[in-house]
């Protein structure tokens, strides 16, 4: 499938907070919005993302392992993505990596991306993924404005890496499962298998992951995405679909 995604995100929670909306033309361009986030029961709720965030200031690398999950047929199309990224909780910048689970057009499609908001994202053609294959990706500053973008398929053993110029504030680190807002409206999520991040790191070290900084993916009152609490060491987790 050929996309070139663009992905801000909304978060909101059940108190009905919101701010902006995703969209992902039909046509396959993915498109996403400023977040906001909500803190309910020790966790927060939002649209689209479902993982963990830690926030503060000077956040210059993010790096996780993830396994590309399947996706399940569904009657019409659905829509995930796995990925790590700097910014975009709490403010528009955004820089990512990661990986597509989507039901689209009677199949199941898999890919791998990058992104620089506000630019629309771009495929990693030189990196066809599929389920089940073990991935690693990076965001991370190099000096001034220089940020390698990084992934690899350690299943494979094809890997992308390049040097781009992102001058975002370095407000955040995510490791997120996303269901975007399709054409104008929020997509239904993606029916994947249960999957684990790990080997997270913030800033070269580990995160050390609080059940507080849980994100659950709800909409319409249902939960459909659900992080795990972190293992004991605070550098992973697993995601299910629990929609």
């Amino acid at each position: 499938m050929s996309r070139t995604p663009r992905r801000l995100l909304v978060l909101v929670s059940g108190a009905a907070l919101t701010l902006g909306a995703a969209t992902v033309p039909a046509a396959g361009t993915v498109d996403a919005a400023d977040h906001l986030i909500s803190h309910q029961h020790n966790a927060s709720y939002s649209t689209n993302w479902s993982g963990y965030a830690e926030t503060g200031t000077g956040y210059t690398s993010a790096a996780a392992t993830w396994t590309v999950p399947s996706v399940s047929a569904t009657s019409s199309a659905t829509y995930s993505s796995a990925w790590v990224g700097i910014d975009g909780d709490g403010n528009s910048n955004l820089i990512q990596t990661g990986t597509e689970s989507d039901y689209v057009n009677g199949r199941a499609e898999y890919s791998a991306w990058w992104e620089i908001l506000p630019a629309y994202s771009v495929t990693i053609t030189g990196v066809p993924v599929k389920a089940g294959d073990s991935i690693t990706a990076s965001v991370a500053k190099s000096s001034g404005t220089s940020w390698v973008i990084s992934l690899k398929d350690n299943t494979t053993g094809k890997s992308w890496s390049s040097t781009k110029s992102y001058s975002g504030r370095g407000q955040s680190a995510e490791f997120v499962q996303e269901a975007p807002t399709v054409g104008g409206s929020q997509a239904a999520v993606a029916h994947f298998s249960t999957f684990g991040f790990s080997n997270l790191q913030v800033n070269k070290a580990n995160p050390g992951l609080v059940s507080s900084e849980k994100i659950i993916l709800r909409q319409n009152g249902i939960d459909y995405s659900t992080p795990s609490n972190p293992n004991a060491s605070g550098n992973g987790f697993t995601v299910s679909y629990t929609g």
